[in-house]
């Protein structure tokens, strides 16, 4: 009986050419803005740990935000159908721009963990948009998807976007780049869908 394989949806050419490098040439000229990543630990406290999660990101993206998220948007009701997620009632979002250089990755981990008072995280979907320069000069990277009996590795390809539930168990896998340099890198833009945060009240109710 063959593995499961874990919901996930892949759009390739989401953007476009023409946007992506536009991303591109964002990422190039804010490089010295670019921060280490964080992870949020069980006790949904914000660390930065090179030994779990090894990238840089972004959080100020100007106007490019407010045009991922439009594009985002019109595809909000195909992405919450065939994965069988409930429509956000308000379609918050969170948006980042990250890069993983040589030697980065992200060991296994769930965006939307069981909080531990019992409340499901407000984050309902995960959205990964890829870019890198052209010519390709970095090699991994595969974004690796977890079901309960196995795994699906999606290669990183430039103007492809990958959407998952939030609380699907995943990783980044090691990204190799020769150069050490900056442009060469695995870039992406990472979203989280956030649905609205269910009240205390009413899940300790009954």
């Amino acid at each position: 009986m063959p593995a499961a394989t874990p919901p996930h949806v892949v759009i390739d050419g989401f953007l476009g050419e023409a946007r992506a490098c536009e991303l591109m040439e964002f990422a190039l000229a804010h490089e010295s803005a670019f921060q280490q990543s964080r992870f949020y630990t069980s006790k949904r406290e914000a660390r930065v740990d090179t030994s779990v999660r090894d990238s840089s990101h972004l959080l100020e993206l100007g106007a490019l935000r407010a045009a991922f998220a439009v594009a985002v948007d019109a595809i909000l009701a195909l992405l919450t159908r065939e994965l069988d997620v409930a429509p956000p009632y308000e379609a918050k979002k969170e948006i980042e721009m990250v890069r993983y250089g040589d030697g980065g990755f992200f060991k296994r981990h769930a965006d939307a963990p069981p909080r531990p008072d019992g409340h499901d995280s407000v984050r309902a979907l995960t959205l990964v948009y890829y870019f890198h320069a052209s010519p390709k000069r970095f090699e991994g990277g595969e974004l690796r998807l977890y079901a309960r009996d196995g795994f699906v590795d999606l290669a990183p390809v430039c103007d492809r976007l990958v959407a998952f539930p939030s609380a699907s168990s995943h990783e980044v896998r090691p990204t190799r780049c020769d150069s050490g340099c900056f442009a060469d890198g695995r870039f992406s833009i990472n979203c989280w869908v956030r649905r609205t945060r269910q009240g205390r009240s009413a899940a300790l109710s009954g």
